[in-house]
């Protein structure tokens, strides 16, 4: 086996689920920051409400993110018996924001975080997306809907 092949398996072998719940409780990512190594795996499990999850940056939280690592899920309708997970592949440690472009959702500071800087704090991104307007993007891309069993 090359060395290569060595790092590849290892890296496999430790990456981990991130495991996001969304609408749990209400306008709510949980958790709503977490921290996420490349190749660890973003799941977005929508178990409550209709919501979606839409990368942003810190100073536009309610803005589809023009360039980077991107995704949109797509609007989903959760429940706790929905079996669809949106999975994010992750390939950067650089801070990373999202929110729910549906209706009012965001200006109500649905925002999470993945790997926020020190001095990025969830709470001042609740606060800055306070009153904004969601952008909603088309389709979905930057990772893969999946149904779990």
């Amino acid at each position: 086996m090359h060395f290569s092949q060595l790092l590849a398996l290892a890296a496999t072998a430790t990456a981990a689920s991130v495991r996001i719940d969304v609408g749990k409780s209400g306008l709510t990512f949980t958790p709503d920051s977490v921290t996420a190594a490349i190749g660890d795996t973003l799941e977005f499990y929508f178990v409550g409400g209709t919501h979606d999850a839409v990368t942003s940056s810190y100073a536009a939280p309610c803005t589809p993110a023009a360039s980077g690592e991107r995704f949109s899920s797509g609007v989903q309708v959760g429940s706790a018996s929905n079996k669809n997970v949106f999975k994010v592949l992750v390939n950067t440690t650089e801070p990373q924001f999202y929110y729910c472009s549906v209706g009012q959702h965001c200006a109500n500071g649905m925002v999470a975080a993945v790997n926020p800087a020190a001095g990025q704090t969830v709470t001042a991104l609740k606060a800055a997306a306070r009153g904004k307007a969601a952008g909603r993007p088309t389709g979905v891309y930057g990772g893969k809907m999946e149904t779990v069993p």
